[in-house]
This record gives C-alpha cells, sequence and structure tokens, in this order.
C-alpha cells in the first residue's frame, strides 16, 4: 500500500469514527418522530377565512316555513360553516351578508336570494369545495358540484331528501356536478377519502 493511499483509508475511518460519536451524542437529543404541536391542517390563515355569523330569525323565514317549498336549505351531517372560506360564484354580493345560518353551531344554513350562486371552500377539512348555481325558482332544482381538495384523504359528499343515495361524492372522483331538486340539501365533509 501506498503512503497516499494509507492516509486516504486512515483519513476515511477517521471521518466514520467521527461522525458514529457525533451521532451518538446528538442523535439522543434529537426525537426520531418530530410531531407539530398542531395538525398541519389547522395552519389556514385566519385572514383567507370569512367571517360568519348566525341570522336566526332569516333563516327561519326560509327554511323552518313551508311558503318557501323551492328555497334551498343546507345541513352539515359533518362538518360546518366554522373556519370556511366563503365567497360569490359568479355575481358579487357580499356573502357575510347572504348567508343565513340557523345557530351558533353553525351547521344549517341558506342564502338569502336563492338565485345567488355561491361557493364554500373547507381549508381545514382537507380543502374541500361546494358550488351552488344554477337555481331553476319553478322547479327549486339546482346545480351542486363538488371538488375534492388537496388532501384526499377527506371527502364531501351530498344527498338530497331523495331516497338514501349519495347524489353527488368526491370519493372517486376529482369533482363532480349533479342537478338536485329538494329543498334540503345534506353535506357531508369528513376524513374518510381514499388514500391514493
Amino acid at each position: 500500500m501506498s503512503r497516499a493511499s494509507t492516509c486516504a483509508a486512515n483519513f476515511g475511518f477517521l471521518l466514520v469514527a467521527l461522525v458514529l460519536m457525533l451521532h451518538s451524542v446528538v442523535g439522543k437529543l434529537i426525537p426520531r418522530h418530530v410531531n407539530p404541536p398542531f395538525p398541519i391542517e389547522n395552519t389556514i390563515d385566519e385572514c383567507f377565512l370569512t367571517k360568519l355569523v348566525p341570522n336566526g330569525a332569516k333563516y327561519k323565514e326560509r327554511c323552518e316555513v313551508d311558503n318557501l317549498p323551492h328555497h334551498t336549505c343546507f345541513t352539515h351531517w359533518f362538518g360546518d360553516l366554522n373556519a370556511v372560506e366563503a365567497r360569490p360564484f359568479l355575481e358579487p354580493f357580499d356573502i357575510t351578508k347572504k348567508l343565513m345560518i340557523k345557530d351558533d353551531t353553525m351547521k344549517d344554513f341558506t342564502i338569502e336570494n336563492a338565485d345567488d350562486a355561491f361557493l364554500i371552500r373547507y381549508p381545514n377539512l382537507g380543502g374541500v369545495i361546494l358550488v351552488y348555481s344554477n337555481f331553476d325558482p319553478k322547479t327549486g332544482c339546482k346545480d351542486i358540484t363538488l371538488k375534492r381538495g388537496d388532501n384526499k384523504v377527506w371527502r364531501i359528499w351530498v344527498s338530497d331528501e331523495d331516497g338514501d343515495d349519495r347524489d353527488g361524492d368526491t370519493m372517486y372522483t376529482e369533482a363532480t356536478t349533479k342537478t338536485l331538486c329538494s329543498k334540503w340539501i345534506h353535506i357531508h365533509v369528513k376524513r374518510d377519502g381514499r388514500r391514493f
């Protein structure tokens, strides 16, 4: 063995020994599984969230009285309107004044004017999206579009009062649009989607 190769071999052994010593000292100080103090999904910037407040009286006029049989009303089976991003979908209007929310649970709501299209994004629930549009005042039919968010383990689906099936679901598709004609639409936002 030449002198240069002996020096290189010795340097290599020294480097390996140094790394092993440092790992045994520093490795004990670094936790193997570092967990953030709160779930990553709950780190949405508050600036993007819509400040919604209940308006029970106007909600009851549209959803709990039979004089508006075609006015669409929504209820969350899972999820709610806390920490959502809500905005008009087609025409500009103040969504904070147009969404009528039943109470502090933030589960039941409607829109003041059934013709106003809107979008609700649930950033803390995987970023799933619900879009309400194309309301027909004669039939009460409307389009409900659902979009999967960036976190695919979260899923959104809706059902109406006709049958006991899921009418729109992001379980197997990125986005779906269904025309539904019942007064009540049931929203389900839950962490039970597919893990791709």
